[in-house]
């Protein structure tokens, strides 16, 4: 009897041990960027099985026709927790962003934004299934951004007009990721 109980003790420690070590990633990218001309990435893994871990990398290089540009480098690693399970569901998250920025000419804004932010924030959003290996999902978030900046006159784009420094209430996350899970 001893025996047996030693045997099944070993074995859910044995069975526990394997379930706590394998842990899972996934690779994305986020489709509203990419349509927004911003190359991206996120990594991520599972932490357990209720928690993981996302590191989302942005940038956009390009000036387009007429000084128009949103020529950002973003960076925003956060957690989420998953409801369900890791990668499947509904989850919230939080997160912290730092950004570089050159914006301007944009949607009849005579104005150029120059500058760096930084902040955090909070997100939620849904992962559905598509595959074995595939998900798809969408997450949007909110955050308190610390901004410093200059503002040029988008004329000649080179005419200093201010320099602020402030706080704003920003979204930090709006995202259509197409998933990769290993």
């Amino acid at each position: 009897m001893r025996k047996k109980k030693i045997l099944l003790a070993a074995i859910l420690l044995f069975g526990t041990a394997l379930h706590s070590a394998a842990q899972f990633y996934s690779v994305r990218t986020n489709l509203v960027g990419l349509a927004s001309t911003n190359l991206n990435v996120e990594a991520s893994m599972t932490l357990n099985r209720k928690w993981s871990l996302h590191v989302p990398i942005q940038y956009n290089p390009f000036k387009f026709s007429n000084n128009r540009q949103f020529r950002n480098f973003y960076v925003s690693p956060g957690v989420r927790y998953w409801f369900l399970e890791s990668y499947n569901s509904t989850f919230v998250g939080a997160h912290i962003a730092a950004a570089e920025y050159s914006i301007g000419n944009l949607f009849g804004n005579k104005y150029r934004y120059e500058g760096s932010g930084i902040g955090a924030g909070v997100s939620i959003g849904h992962a559905y299934t598509l595959g074995k290996s595939w998900n798809i999902e969408w997450e949007v978030g909110v955050g308190a951004v610390w901004l410093d900046y200059d503002k040029y006159i988008c004329k000649r784009c080179g005419d200093l007009v201010g320099h602020r420094r402030e706080w704003r209430i920003l979204p930090t996350r709006t995202a259509l990721n197409l998933v990769y899970l290993f």
